[in-house]
């Protein structure tokens, strides 16, 4: 079960309380799993997915933040197929980064660093580098940081899921406020 840090949790203050719960109760994701559309773990936030108010639920800045925060809370729930439906969907540089995340969580590195490459420079990157440092130096090294774990030492691997939770908090909060 993941932590929400300072910076998401204030972020958040839009979503209700229900969809910061079931953030909050989410299991961390794995790496280069593939998807799991039975959101085993994550029955909670898939439920409030699946609702027709979602978007009640989730008070971003503009229709764009909205989308990005959804294709983003389907990468948490487990279910890649639903994100990519709607990443793929958005020409916004985040909508590329959501993309390059799920391609990541699927196991298709390859695509994920093309998906990267057009991201180019973004703030969320800059942040990323600063917090993690040597762990974190780019999203393409990311990337190959993460496909050596999958079948690397269960310390490697958790290295990454938590860099990867970091991720998705501040692209997450990021998204949140465009």
């Amino acid at each position: 079960m993941p932590h929400l840090d300072s910076f998401a949790e204030k972020a958040f203050c839009g979503f209700s309380s229900e969809l910061v719960d079931a953030i909050k109760g989410a299991a961390l994701p794995d790496l280069g799993d593939g998807s799991t559309s039975n959101g085993a773990g994550n029955s909670a936030l898939n439920t409030l997915l699946r609702d027709p108010k979602l978007a009640q639920a989730i008070a971003a800045a503009s229709p764009l933040g909205s989308q990005l925060c959804t294709s983003g809370l389907w990468l948490l729930a487990g279910d890649l197929d639903r994100s990519h439906e709607i990443s793929q969907g958005i020409e916004e540089k985040e909508g590329s980064f959501w993309h390059g995340i799920m391609h990541r969580r699927e196991g298709d590195f390859s695509n994920a660093k093309y998906w990267f490459r057009r991201v180019g420079k973004h703030p969320v990157i800059t942040q990323l580098t600063e917090r993690c440092g040597d762990d974190f130096r780019s999203s393409e090294d990311f990337v190959d940081k993460c496909a050596r774990a999958v079948s690397g030492s269960a310390d490697d691997r958790l290295r990454c899921q938590d860099i990867q939770w970091q991720e998705w908090q501040s692209l997450m909060a990021y998204s949140v406020a465009i």
